[in-house]
């Protein structure tokens, strides 16, 4: 297959990447900076300028492929301040938007038979310990309205293109994602639950998010929404201890939420907050996961 990748050189865009030309894919991908992203993602992969994602779509040559796995978005984990509120929207619901309407140029023949459509299981809003498959209904807050636009959007792909968009959990990645932050923390023995600890943490292993990435692509049977999340998600007192556990160190010093409030602002929500979110339609679909347990997924990414 040919598979055209957005936010390539990103943390899952290059996991992505390496899975798909390690089973024999031709990678090709979009970059507002082609020279980096080519000397990124090496010679082998087919880099195409796309110099303003939210305002232009991308060059046709990029879009002749068998699937897109469209993995566009602004870093969430910053202040929210109203610039940043714009950048995060607009690099999700304009770019895939931009995104469409290059396939709508392509004759039908000629369009990618699956988009698989990044999404975030922020599309739940906090809602405690209840148990969140994908019929559950979005919650409420900004983060969950840009979810939703996100993927009304992306639902909106022209005939011929079926659609995944992938409601992607807490990525345990050993580079970047939550984990980084975390981490200086947990190992000087002065981490610990968040908020009382109580809120639970959709987290997935980094090589289940490429595995469900991909299994959504390949499996002509997959198409709406589909949590990316591991089957069994924990508190964030549960993580605490997990992540203490594996690093030998001391993990009960408690983080009140105001804290977590004044360090990040509105954007403590997405730590104070937590959904329940279950892959029920990834595991319908077949997919098996890699790493099921959190105590061997933390220790995988760790060593």
């Amino acid at each position: 297959m040919r598979v055209l990748v957005t936010g390539a050189t990103g943390t899952i865009g290059r996991a992505v990447g390496a899975r798909l030309r390690s089973r024999g894919d031709t990678l090709v991908a979009t970059s507002r900076d082609p020279a980096r992203a080519a000397r990124t993602l090496g010679a082998d992969a087919e880099v195409h300028a796309w110099r303003e994602p939210t305002a232009t779509p991308p060059p046709i040559e990029a879009l002749r492929v068998d699937g897109i796995v469209h993995l566009l978005g602004e870093p969430i984990d910053q202040r929210w301040s109203e610039a940043a509120r714009r950048r995060i929207r607009d690099s999700r619901v304009e770019s895939t938007a931009r995104l469409l309407a290059g396939l709508e140029a392509l004759p039908e023949p000629e369009r990618p038979r699956v988009l698989v459509s990044q999404s975030a299981v922020g599309y739940y809003g906090d809602r405690g310990p209840e148990r969140l498959d994908e019929d559950a209904p979005p919650g409420g807050g900004w983060l969950a309205e840009v979810v939703v636009s996100w993927e009304r959007t992306a639902q909106d792909a022209p005939a011929g293109v079926r659609v995944v968009t992938t409601r992607t959990g807490v990525v345990l990645s050993p580079s970047g994602g939550a984990l980084a932050k975390m981490l200086p923390f947990f190992r000087l023995g002065i981490g610990g639950p968040v908020a009382g600890g109580a809120q639970y943490v959709p987290w997935i292993h980094l090589d289940d998010v490429v595995g469900g990435l991909l299994h959504c692509l390949d499996a002509p049977q997959a198409s709406g929404a589909a949590n990316l999340t591991a089957p069994e998600p924990v508190t964030n007192r549960e993580l605490s201890r997990a992540l203490g556990r594996v690093l030998r160190r001391p993990a009960v010093l408690p983080v009140p939420g105001f804290a977590v409030s004044l360090l990040y602002g509105q954007m403590a929500e997405l730590v104070t907050g937590g959904q329940r979110a279950v892959p029920t339609r990834l595991q319908a679909l077949g997919y098996t996961f890699s790493q099921p347990r959190l105590e061997d997924a933390l220790a995988d990414v760790l060593r």
